[in-house]
């Protein structure tokens, strides 16, 4: 059953193939949710590179011209070690790789073609990795709230999982997909 009938309107159900809302889509609604956060975990990553690069000094003058670890806090930002990589730039990344679902111009490698999700289960599971890893330690009370709206587009991705969608649909921006 769809649609019951009563004496003024027809009622909709749960199997709503016609939203009450004038033609929504819940899986838009899962990727908008998605995109939105998305967008807070780049400007949060964003953010946090610039505090950390704000304090940034490189020493020339006090630096003896073979000195080994004159500007070593250069290396605790600009490194290729995986334990800085990931500690500093996580934020970045998972925004970048968020907003590329929807935005085509921010892939920028063909490695993204593999690690975007392309089901809602994979899209819950990557906004579940970006609240716990790429929001809460990161810029205070901003990092939490971005948290917390990362855990919602996450409850949104399993709840339209659990409704029957399947592939994630992309958002019509103008570098976008559709």
């Amino acid at each position: 059953l769809q649609v019951a009938f009563s004496r003024a309107s027809p009622v909709l159900l749960p199997e709503c193939q016609h939203c009450a809302m004038a033609g929504c889509d819940k899986g838009m609604i899962a990727s908008l949710f998605c995109f939105i956060a998305s967008l807070l975990t780049l400007i949060q990553g964003t953010i946090y590179i610039i505090l950390r690069l704000e304090g940034l000094r490189v020493a020339l003058e006090s630096c003896g011209f073979f000195e080994a670890d004159c500007n070593k806090a250069w290396r605790g930002i600009f490194s290729i070690r995986p334990n800085v990589v990931f500690d500093v730039w996580m934020p970045l990344f998972l925004g970048i790789l968020g907003v590329s679902v929807h935005v085509k111009s921010m892939r920028f490698c063909a490695l993204f073609e593999w690690i975007l999700p392309a089901s809602y289960t994979q899209y819950a599971f990557f906004m579940a990795v970006t609240a716990l890893f790429g929001n809460v330690g990161y810029c205070g009370v901003f990092g939490i709230i971005v948290a917390i709206i990362s855990g919602l587009a996450f409850l949104v991705c399993v709840i339209v999982r659990l409704m029957g969608e399947g592939k994630v649909k992309g958002l019509r921006t103008a570098q976008g997909t559709e």
